[in-house]
């Protein structure tokens, strides 16, 4: 499953404990762009459209039970989210940062060094703001492989 679209597919299918889906709008993540002053890369922009705010309460059952080595993530925000979460916790002076997401601790997983003045990136590196402990810890190198890793669980 190399297809960023399938591997997308399959983590909302598999995880998602809501009713159903409801994917962003191209106007809704454009909104959070030029809020935040960045441009979500590409791999997160196309997860955000096929399936929104995915609301993943098992995979930390999953994770521990299987000594991963990594933490869950509980729930994706929506575009509007985004912009009050990652206001509400300062990340955006860190520069180019953008919360998309959060642990079942609270802790925000976010991209950074992103830009709104050049191209838009294919994918990014993913980065947990753990609060508990103030530190920022890369998860993966690319968001594509950060979900590709909840799969093999």
């Amino acid at each position: 499953m190399t297809d960023p679209s399938e591997i997308h597919l399959a983590f909302a299918k598999r995880f998602h404990a809501g009713k159903r889906l409801r994917p962003a709008t191209a106007v809704q993540l454009a909104d959070a762009e030029a809020a935040l002053g960045v441009l979500w890369p590409e791999s997160y922009r196309q997860f955000a459209l096929a399936c929104g705010a995915v609301y993943t309460p098992e995979l930390l059952q999953l994770v521990v039970e299987h000594q991963a080595g990594y933490g869950d993530v509980q729930q994706f925000l929506t575009p509007k989210q985004s912009v009050t979460e990652t206001r509400r916790w300062r990340l955006e002076p860190e520069g180019g940062c953008a919360a998309f997401a959060i642990d079942s601790s609270g802790n925000f997983f976010a991209f950074r060094q992103l830009t709104a003045t050049q191209s838009r990136s294919d994918d990014a590196t993913v980065w947990l703001f753990d609060h508990d402990i103030g530190e920022v810890v890369e998860q993966a190198a690319s968001f594509d492989e950060w979900l590709a890793r909840f799969l093999q669980l």
